[in-house]
């Protein structure tokens, strides 16, 4: 049976009206609806609850009901399989989610009848290393940051390509992101656009102290390494704005591309640059 996992924001407004229209509808039609225990608890379904480690092993698709922090949410609990998943926009901007509210019903039905392809995205792994030792290991699909957690002052930065020394500098922090996250925290910081379909690594200072610092893009195949010189005692490595670490001076954090990728659901009905023009270059 045709099983479909679905991750909801449970602070969103009707999101209880809202699956539980999907649900019926989905079930009308064949299809098995899984939640994660908790969730499928908290919202009333306590029968369509599994453990969330054993679901993921269940289903075929994944949606994200809420917007783009609950579709990496739920992307993060899947990226080590080949679950497809889509998202159902019920947030503000919802520039990584496929499909808003008023068009469920339409998309449900692409869904079911096999109406869809499938589009891989690149994700980054970060390893912090510390004294020579792996301390902490995690991927990320938008960004990861290197950033002061609050002091004003700025933080010192090495940075290395293939273990080739490029540059040092001081900044508020330092963005490597995908060309899936270059639309986020990296755009806003004076990164570039870049077309998610390209395979490349963006490297964004956050307000650095000189000039010469400028974004810059890289192979996917090219491993960076962020040395943390500044002695501050107050920097974090972010993963997609959700996993924070605390760093330590002299830390050494290495971001490559992942054997992970994300996989996109999509329905043909809008291409990337009309995504752009509808959700970052509208008039409101």
């Amino acid at each position: 049976m045709f099983t479909i996992g679905i991750f909801p924001n449970l602070k969103k407004s009707n999101i209880v009206a809202t699956l539980q229209w999907i649900v019926q509808f989905l079930t009308e039609k064949g299809v098995k609806v899984l939640l994660s225990d908790q969730v499928a608890a908290a919202l009333g379904f306590a029968e369509l609850g599994w453990p969330e480690k054993r679901m993921r092993d269940r289903i075929d698709v994944a949606i994200s009901l809420g917007g783009d922090g609950t579709l990496l949410s739920a992307l993060r609990k899947i990226s080590d399989t080949s679950i497809p998943i889509f998202g159902i926009n019920m947030g503000r901007l919802g520039f990584l989610t496929e499909v808003e509210v008023p068009q469920i019903e339409h998309y449900l039905e692409k869904l079911i009848n096999g109406h869809y392809s499938v589009e891989r995205r690149l994700m980054l792994d970060a390893v912090i290393r510390r004294d020579s030792k792996e301390i902490f290991v995690s991927s990320a699909l938008n960004d990861i940051v290197i950033t002061k957690a609050s002091y004003s002052r700025m933080i010192e930065l090495e940075l290395e390509i293939n273990s080739q020394a490029v540059t040092a500098f001081s900044a508020d922090g330092l963005i490597i992101a995908t060309p899936t996250g270059s639309t986020g925290y990296s755009l806003s910081a004076g990164g570039p656009i870049v077309n998610s379909a390209l395979n490349v690594i963006l490297i964004t200072p956050i307000c650095p102290h000189t000039l010469a610092s400028r974004p810059l893009i890289v192979s996917q195949d090219e491993e960076i390494t962020v040395i943390t010189a500044s002695t501050a005692e107050d920097i974090v490595l972010t993963l997609d704005g959700q996993v924070v670490e605390k760093l330590q001076s002299n830390d050494k954090v290495f971001i490559r591309k992942s054997k992970n990728a994300a996989m996109f659901i999509k329905f043909g009905h809008k291409n990337y640059y009309q995504t752009l023009r509808t959700k970052l270059w509208r008039d409101d």
